[in-house]
């Protein structure tokens, strides 16, 4: 990977050169993002927590004791929260364009420039939040599977509270593509390749990426 990237320098923006004032304009991009998913995080981490609590509390009982109502009552709030809170989240990332970037698809193609103290504060953010909160709805999913009333009732909102996550990755991802990467690398040394692949292809990400060329993040080494 070279530092210069073949560029068409004659195209019509030609910001894939990145400035000083592109720079700094992603500098504090990637900065605003960072604060935006912390608070984020401080918020979930504790929901998610509590989430884990009710139904390992409800999987520990003896099967003649366990109350699915009382699962679904106990938990359902705390999914509602949660969703809540990522929509916000959500709201707040797209409201920090700074130049359209979101409905330009990604057409400021970052290339492999070398990663800026604020990209790695972001993507450690980035990673928290998908490890945490979609590494909850996954195994929330799973050990529902001894609760089929429960499921019933929780299931749908534990795909609720997927979407604004999935969003939530894909506005970071089209505002500020290099960071993607860094993301990728960190959930991957977790061995959570296929949880960020996933929301990779619902975000339709995986298909805009290997249009930029950076299809290595889907799965290439």
């Amino acid at each position: 990977m070279s530092d210069v990237q073949p560029h068409d320098s004659a195209s019509n923006d030609g910001t894939d050169d990145r400035n000083e004032q592109e720079k700094e304009t992603d500098r504090k991009l990637a900065e605003r993002l960072s604060t935006i998913i912390e608070e984020a995080n401080t918020k979930t981490l504790p929901i998610c927590k509590m989430i884990r609590k009710h139904i390992e509390n409800m999987d520990a009982r003896k099967e003649e004791d366990r109350d699915e109502a009382e699962l679904v009552k106990n938990v359902k709030p705390l999914l509602e929260q949660a969703e809540k809170i990522l929509n916000e989240t959500n709201g707040a990332i797209r409201g920090a364009d700074p130049d359209n970037r979101l409905s330009n698809k990604a057409t400021r193609a970052q290339q492999d420039h070398k990663a800026t103290p604020e990209e790695q504060r972001l993507a450690e953010a980035l990673k928290v939040m998908v490890q945490e909160v979609g590494g909850t709805i996954d195994w929330a999913r799973d050990k529902l599977d001894s609760f089929p009333k429960a499921k019933k009732d929780l299931g749908p909102l534990l795909d609720a509270l997927g979407q604004p996550l999935t969003q939530i990755v894909g506005g970071v991802a089209l505002l500020l593509t290099g960071v993607l990467n860094l993301v990728g690398k960190l959930l991957s040394g977790l061995g959570l390749d296929s949880l960020f692949k996933g929301i990779l292809a619902a975000t339709g990400l995986d298909k805009i990426y290997k249009g930029l060329g950076l299809n290595k993040l889907m799965g290439g080494k």
